[in-house]
C-alpha cells in the first residue's frame, strides 16, 4: 500500500488541531502559568526534580502527610521487589556513600536515598538530561549489596550506558522507571491525597504539568484522540515515525556544517577544523586543533551537535579541550577538570530565548522556519567558540610548545 500524500496531510493537519485544542484548554485553566518554567527550573536534575521529589517521597517532609506519598510511590513499582519498613523510612536528597572510585566501582552521591531502620535502602540515580557517568550504576548497586534496590529513573525508561552499568542487566541487578509512567502515575495518586490542601494539591498538579511537557504527554482525552487518530491512519503515521529522526538529524547536521565553515571563514588561519564522527552518531562533534599542531595530544572540540544528553551539560552545546595523552599530564593537573579528559568545559550561552539544545524541538522549528533567526543563530555559537578559543589558546599553545 502507497502512502497517501493526502492522507498524510490530513493526519498532520488533525494532530495539530489536537495539540492546538490542548494548548487552548491549558490556557482556559490556567495551566500555562507554570512557576517551575517561569523560574527556568525546567530540567534542574537535583535542585528541581530530586528535591521535589524526595520532597514527597520524605514521610516528615513539609507536606505533612505522613508516609503515604512514599507509600503510593513504592506501589507503582509493581514490577520491583522492593523490602522497606514504611514506620521507620527516610528520604533525603543526594546521599554521599564515599569517595567515588571507578576502579572498586564504589562511591558517589545518590540523587534520592531512601532507608529504614533495618538498613534497607533503595537508591535512585535521577536522569533528565546529564551523561551517565563513569561506573555509576556499577557503584550504587555495590553499596550496601543485598538490602539496596537501585533504580535508573529517565524521562522515558531508558537504558543506562554500558559505560554506567558495565555487566549489570535491567530487571535483574537494577531497574529502570520513567516519569512518563511510574512518576506521572504517582503524581496523580498523591493528587488525589492532596485534595483537602489547596497549596499542596496545585503545587504537585503543577508539577504534573512539567513532567507531561517534558515528556511530551497530553491529556488524557487529547492522549486518546491522538492514538485514535494514529490507529485510523495507521501506515501514514508509520511513515512519519520512520523519517522523523532522519530529518531532526539532518537539520543539526546543517546547523553543524554552518559553523564549521563559518569558522574556518573566520579562524582558518590559525586552526585546523573538522566535523568529527558521522552525523547520526550520538557524539557529533567539531575537532579544532592548533595549525601545525594536528598530531599533538591537546585540542578543543564542540559537542553535542546531536542533541542527545550527552556531555557534561545536559545536551546543551559546550566548546572544550581535550588532552588524550597516555598519562596523567602536567596540563591536567593544571587546569579545571571534567570526566574523559576535558578540561575548562564551557556551556554556549543562550541564543535570544533559547537555552542551545539541539532537542528541543521549539528551537528545532524556529530554525527550519526562520533563515534570518538560523544565520543568526550560527552567528552566535562561531562567536561563541570564537571567544572560548582566544581565551583557552595560548595555555595550549605554550604547553604544546613544552612538549616539541
Amino acid at each position: 500500500m502507497m502512502v497517501s500524500a493526502e492522507k498524510l496531510g490530513y493526519l498532520l493537519a488533525d494532530t495539530k488541531r489536537i495539540i492546538a485544542h490542548q494548548k487552548e484548554v491549558a490556557g482556559l485553566r490556567g495551566e500555562t502559568f507554570n512557576v517551575f518554567s517561569i523560574l527556568k527550573m525546567e530540567r534542574l536534575e537535583n535542585s528541581t526534580h530530586s528535591a521535589f521529589i524526595t520532597e514527597l517521597l520524605n514521610p516528615d517532609g513539609t507536606h505533612l502527610k505522613g508516609n503515604i506519598f512514599l507509600k503510593l510511590f513504592l506501589e507503582t513499582l509493581d514490577e520491583v521487589t522492593l523490602t522497606l519498613d514504611l514506620v521507620t523510612a527516610k528520604a533525603k536528597p543526594e546521599h554521599h556513600i564515599g569517595g567515588r572510585d571507578i576502579d572498586a566501582k564504589s562511591g558517589g552521591r545518590i540523587d534520592i536515598y531512601i532507608s529504614d531502620d533495618f538498613n534497607n535502602c533503595i537508591s535512585i540515580e535521577n536522569k533528565i538530561d546529564a551523561g551517565d557517568q563513569e561506573a555509576q550504576i556499577e557503584r550504587y548497586c555495590n553499596h550496601n549489596k543485598g538490602k539496596n534496590t537501585v533504580l535508573y529513573l529517565t524521562l522515558h525508561g531508558s537504558e543506562p550506558s554500558i559505560g554506567s552499568k558495565g555487566t549489570l542487566e535491567s530487571g535483574a541487578d537494577f531497574h529502570n522507571i520513567s516519569y512518563r509512567k511510574h512518576i506521572l502515575v504517582w503524581l496523580d495518586m498523591c493528587l488525589k491525597e492532596a485534595a483537602d490542601s489547596p497549596i499542596l494539591r496545585e503545587t504537585i498538579k503543577q508539577y504534573k504539568i512539567l513532567i507531561q511537557k517534558l515528556t511530551a504527554t497530553m491529556a488524557e482525552k487529547q492522549t486518546q484522540q491522538l492514538i485514535n487518530l494514529m490507529l485510523s491512519h495507521y501506515k501514514e503515521a508509520e511513515y512519519i515515525a520512520a523519517n522523523f529522526n532522519r530529518v531532526t538529524i539532518e537539520l543539526r547536521e546543517e546547523i553543524r556544517q554552518s559553523v564549521i565553515k563559518k569558522l574556518q571563514e573566520h579562524v582558518g588561519v590559525n586552526y585546523t577544523i573538522t566535523a568529527q564522527n558521522a552525523f547520526n552518531n550520538p557524539y557529533t562533534l567539531i575537532w579544532i586543533k592548533l595549525k601545525g599542531m594536528e598530531d599533538k595530544p591537546i585540542f578543543f572540540i564542540v559537542e553535542t551537535f546531536s542533541g542527545l544528553p550527552k556531555g557534561h551539560f545536559g545536551g546543551a552545546l559546550f566548546v572544550g579541550t581535550v588532552d588524550v595523552s597516555k598519562d596523567e599530564s602536567e596540563f591536567m593537573r593544571n587546569n579545571d577538570h571534567h570526566i574523559h579528559r576535558w578540561y575548562n568545559a564551557h556551556k554556549l550561552n543562550d541564543f535570544e530565548q533559547y537555552e542551545l539544545k539541539l532537542s528541543n524541538s521549539d528551537l528545532l522549528q524556529k530554525i527550519n522556519s526562520n533563515s534570518n533567526f538560523k544565520n543568526n543563530l550560527v552567528d552566535h555559537i562561531v562567536s561563541e567558540i570564537e571567544a572560548y578559543l582566544a581565551k583557552e589558546t595560548d595555555k595550549v599553545r605554550f604547553y604544546l610548545n613544552k612538549l616539541s
